[in-house]
């Protein structure tokens, strides 16, 4: 679940197994998978390390997975999903292909991940201590390894030596 728009809060007074912050996370989730998954796949053709490909491809596998489980968790819990990526996430896409096989790239594309993924990472922090939706909580506790290792990665990451 990577994030770099996290939508408003919704507030709502009506008690329901569904929170604003639960629908927050499913969807702020799904777009952000959605934009790990594209950059995930541009950066095995964009890419100019190794390194860079690697993870790109590691991105694509697991955001798919995690993306698995919150359209399941949505769709249980009658949470509509947007059909595609924020209008942010999309410039930012465009903004990484321009740089596409040059050496500046590879710096840009880590840069980009890290945000999304702390951005990622504080959203699920808040959904697992407030939130109020069980099946959102536990994919959000299963969610938070997978993301924190992702964060990790693009920051002290394997890619910087």
């Amino acid at each position: 679940m990577g994030a770099t728009s996290l939508p408003a809060l919704a507030s709502s007074s009506s008690p329901s197994a569904v929170s604003p912050l639960d629908s927050q996370l499913l969807i702020a989730a799904h777009q952000g998978n959605l934009w790990e998954i594209a950059t995930g796949q541009q950066a095995q053709s964009a890419a100019t390390t190794d390194c860079v490909k690697r993870v790109g491809a590691d991105f694509v596998r697991d955001h798919r997975a995690l993306d698995t489980g919150v359209v399941k968790t949505a769709a249980k819990l009658g949470v509509a999903l947007p059909s595609g990526q924020t209008a942010a996430q999309l410039r930012q896409t465009a903004a990484l292909k321009s740089l596409a096989g040059t050496p500046a790239y590879d710096p840009a594309w880590l840069k980009a991940q890290y945000p999304a993924h702390v951005q990622t990472l504080a959203l699920i922090d808040k959904e697992i201590a407030t939130g109020t939706s069980p099946l959102v909580k536990s994919l959000a506790k299963s969610a938070r390894p997978v993301v924190a290792r992702h964060t990790r990665m693009v920051d002290q990451g394997v890619c910087h030596a």
